[in-house]
């Protein structure tokens, strides 16, 4: 399959690294703002660069497009490559607004073409490590899930941009936040009922919150409590906490590792396993957290081929999930917002 990639910015650039690494996956099209940009990404792979999107999607043997431009633009390159007869792979959050998500995965469903969203952190090996033990029933029947992530804030993006509300939709909800909705919602099953606080002490951004709590329910009563933060003063932190009647699983980063808690009964002595990545640690220490990236990228593009190609979905998160995602962080804000839960919808089933 032949890609396009529409933004060459930091994560554009891991994505062109990913897709050097998928078989039968090929990089031959570029463009950027920045067309000096756009050369450093496609001069290696020798891939054409674009002075426009549209330039691009005029391309025929361009057969799919990842698009890693900032969330405002996230709409309109989709739109146009769905048009054009393109499958997507669009960065998360899928869009900065709901009706933008919701006129993406409508585009995708009237052009017949597979959309999908950039939630990587499904492939961490201790995210794939829990969903397992999970489905094996290795901790019983799941009572509930606890995750958190966070960062320093503001030291740790490199534009302002990344923290501007108006530009990726809300603040360390729709940051960090975002991948936790996601996960959640996909040991869930999906979020039907929110209840969240924000708090805005620190940073004082405009309509931007430092710090997201939510409690989420299934339809089932399964409930999940979540904690985004932009003041994680220990530095990036993220994990998630599976507990059943039988046990617990616990996928943490950084570093990569496991804890799995297991008992025969609720009364009986625990059985405890740790589980490290030393490969992936010793990688990070010598190139960065960016080749764990690279690696889920890779894994992601893979499943995201093959779901083009009339197969599996793997673990990918589909464009109905990404516009889910979207809407539980809306929900959240305006529980915030209004003092009260918020019931949603059931979701529809994936296209």
């Amino acid at each position: 399959m032949q890609f396009g990639l529409i933004g060459a910015g930091c994560i554009g650039q891991l994505r062109a690294q990913a897709l050097a690494k998928v078989p039968g996956a090929k990089l031959i099209a570029v463009t950027d703002i920045d067309q000096q940009r756009a050369a450093r990404v496609a001069a290696p792979i020798r891939a054409r660069v674009c002075n426009e999107v549209a330039e691009m999607l005029d391309l025929a043997h361009v057969e799919a497009v990842i698009v890693s431009t900032p969330p405002q633009f996230h709409e309109e390159a989709t739109v146009a490559a769905l048009a054009a007869g393109k499958h997507v792979l669009c960065e998360k959050p899928l869009s900065n607004s709901l009706d933008s998500c919701h006129r993406m995965v409508e585009a995708a469903q009237k052009n017949g073409k597979m959309l999908a969203t950039g939630f990587n952190h499904r492939y961490f090996p201790a995210i794939r490590f829990l969903k397992r033990n999970l489905a094996d029933g290795i901790i019983g029947k799941l009572d509930h899930v606890r995750a958190f992530a966070g960062h320093e804030g503001l030291s740790q993006f490199r534009a302002p941009w990344e923290y501007d509300k108006d530009i990726i939709g809300g603040g360390a909800m729709m940051d960090v936040g975002i991948h936790l909705i996601d996960l959640i919602a996909y040991i869930l099953g999906d979020v039907r009922e929110v209840f969240g606080i924000t708090t805005n002490q620190v940073w004082q951004l405009p309509k931007t919150e430092d710090n997201g709590f939510a409690l989420l329910r299934n339809s089932t009563g399964t409930v999940a409590t979540l904690h985004a933060t932009w003041t994680e003063w220990k530095g990036y932190r993220f994990y998630v906490e599976a507990y059943g009647d039988k046990g617990m699983v616990r996928a943490y980063y950084a570093p990569m590792m496991n804890l799995l808690i297991q008992k025969a009964t609720p009364e009986s002595k625990s059985r405890r396993r740790l589980l490290f990545y030393p490969m992936i640690t010793i990688k990070e220490k010598l190139f960065g957290w960016q080749s764990t990236v690279v690696e889920t990228f890779r894994h992601e593009l893979g499943d995201f081929v093959i779901l083009c190609q009339g197969g599996s979905a793997g673990q990918i998160a589909d464009g109905a999930a990404g516009l889910r995602a979207v809407e539980i962080s809306n929900a959240i804000y305006r529980s915030a917002e209004q003092g009260c839960g918020i019931t949603l919808s059931a979701r529809p089933e994936s296209f």
